[in-house]
């Protein structure tokens, strides 16, 4: 009975996981693999296929971090009728912390990786040849945003993206880093830099939704499969 009890935990705890991962596989940044390798050696394989966890990973975690900002905000807008519990707020807070320096980890791989692997030319045709303002028109995309994005693939430039990742996680650390000071000596933040992160967050998430949607509309158009 026990035996049964722990294979059906673990079997419910390995579908939760595969749950979130399949989840934050088509949120920020994905199907950027498929513009690395299609070489045909192994060492191309394994690197494209590198590139593609560390892609999910930093997803993983930057959207745990935003999660837990946004609980922290919430904290804050409600101060005014409960309170203001500064040990709730540093425990969300250095979640959000947390979770941000584990996706710049992942961001920093993901950079070096992508580095030192060829890119893909036919994924790299297809991104030259791409209808970019057509498509933005077309589904009512942030055009700051999408223009950001489009400046890079445009032109083949994936490794750019990433590098955009990555500075995009340096920046909100180090702003979420200021809100730390202020939440450690009991002081409530000036609201002016919540307002900032707050917003880079998104712009950083739109980023990598705008990314991973033309990707994925190339793919799906062109009915091509990644190497």
């Amino acid at each position: 009975m026990i035996k049964k009890f722990m294979s059906k935990v673990f079997l419910g705890v390995l579908i939760l996981f595969l749950i979130n991962t399949f989840i934050y596989s088509y949120i920020v940044g994905n199907w950027t693999d498929c513009g690395f390798g299609g070489g045909g050696g192994k060492s191309e394989a394994l690197t494209s296929f590198n590139i593609r966890i560390y892609v999910i990973e930093g997803a993983g975690y930057f959207l745990n971090s935003h999660s837990n900002f946004q609980e922290f905000l919430n904290r804050v807008e409600l101060s005014e009728l409960n309170g203001i519990d500064f040990n709730e707020m540093r425990e969300i807070l250095y979640k959000a912390i947390e979770d941000m320096e584990k996706a710049k980890d992942s961001y920093y791989n993901l950079k070096q990786e992508a580095d030192i692997t060829p890119y893909n030319p036919v994924m790299i045709n297809f991104l030259l040849d791409f209808d970019y303002d057509g498509f933005q028109k077309e589904k009512g995309l942030n055009l700051i945003v999408y223009n950001k994005v489009k400046n890079y693939i445009s032109k083949g430039d994936i490794r750019g993206v990433f590098s955009t990742f990555l500075a995009n996680s340096e920046n909100i650390l180090t702003q979420l880093y200021t809100i730390k000071e202020w939440v450690d000596a009991d002081k409530f933040p000036e609201i002016s830099t919540l307002w900032r992160v707050n917003q880079d967050y998104f712009e950083a998430q739109l980023f990598g939704q705008y990314t991973s949607e033309v990707f994925y509309n190339i793919i799906s158009e062109n009915k091509y499969e990644c190497p």
